[in-house]
């Protein structure tokens, strides 16, 4: 797999686990019909279902802008993190004059029929955030790893500003490979750099509403807990924000919230000394851009066209921060 390098490394996207409303299915191909050969890409579908979370406005934007640079078209599906509104809408694409599809499966799974007319119609699959057996290329960012990272920085603070008796909450993700990867690595992190560290709660969140609803649930439960840590930066944010209205001051020293993924209300925080201390983060230009990118380079004949971003952990003391901000908008 080719590696992108970063101008300025560190984790995200944003995403992700909702709840799946539906699933679809489509007409398998005719294993005897004979593949249509593949070009030069033109234009580009974009199927992003995730569109409620605060991060897709400049998503959508870069992916907007690397397509006029590069000469291409995109367009965009409009899934509503619907399952099956993700299944209509890329059925529907299926014959169109679009040479290339990214998709952020929902459920893998449910598209594995889908993604392989893609490709017998002479299209190219590229698969967002994760594997599929029917795929160009994928386009991923360190899952594993930055779940590591995230959870051995939150281990260590915690070690260091409260002690080993220091109590956990961790908003999960389990529902897709980039969650259970990044579940996976927050765990280890955790266990392996603060052994003892009571890890009091366990439970899955994903937008920042989720986070909210989930973290002030489990502090009626825990109020004493000192680290929260999730597995998608925008439920820290919500985490934050719980902790806040349970009338935690927003200066305790003894508070560590921390997240993956680029989360403008979690980096602005940091920079401001409150106790949202982590994030892992990647530049998200760099990631996004490759969503016009990759499909570009294999229609050109590129056979590795696949790109796993790395990242590492940011706190207030990361010189980039302001930049970081200023990429996300703030």
């Amino acid at each position: 797999m080719r590696t992108s390098r970063l101008f300025a490394a560190v984790a995200t996207t944003s995403a992700t686990a909702l709840v799946l409303v539906g699933c679809g299915t489509t007409t398998e191909s005719d294993p005897a019909a004979e593949p249509v050969e593949r070009g030069t890409v033109d234009k580009i579908l974009f199927d992003y279902p995730f569109t409620a979370l605060p991060v897709y406005g400049a998503i959508a934007g870069i992916v907007e802008e690397r397509a006029a640079e590069q000469g291409v078209e995109v367009v965009f599906t409009n899934d509503e993190m619907d399952l099956q509104k993700q299944v209509s809408q890329l059925n529907s694409y299926l014959t169109s004059d679009v040479d290339a599809v990214v998709s952020f499966p929902v459920d893998p799974a449910s598209l594995e029929s889908i993604a392989k007319q893609y490709q017998d119609e002479g299209k190219y699959w590229v698969t967002y955030g994760g594997d599929m057996e029917n795929q160009d290329a994928t386009l991923q960012f360190s899952f594993y790893d930055s779940g590591y990272q995230l959870g051995q920085n939150a281990a260590e603070w915690a070690l260091e500003n409260v002690g080993p008796d220091a109590k956990v909450i961790v908003l999960n993700e389990t529902e897709r490979q980039i969650g259970i990867e990044r579940t996976q690595g927050l765990m280890e992190g955790l266990k392996e750099a603060g052994p003892d560290l009571q890890i009091v709660a366990e439970q899955q969140a994903v937008t920042p509403e989720d986070g909210l609803s989930v973290t002030t649930s489990l502090l009626a439960q825990h109020p004493d807990a000192n680290v929260v840590v999730s597995a998608v930066g925008d439920a820290a944010q919500g985490a934050y924000q719980a902790l806040v209205a349970s009338g935690r001051a927003e200066d305790d020293p003894e508070t560590y919230v921390g997240g993956l993924d680029p989360n403008l209300f979690g980096l602005q925080k940091m920079q401001e000394g409150k106790f949202f201390r982590a994030a892992t983060y990647f530049s998200l230009s760099e990631l996004v851009m490759n969503v016009i990118d990759i499909p570009v380079a294999l229609g050109e004949g590129e056979t590795d066209a696949s790109v796993d971003i790395p990242v590492t952990v940011v706190t207030k003391d990361t010189p980039e921060l302001p930049d970081y901000i200023a990429e996300l908008g703030g």
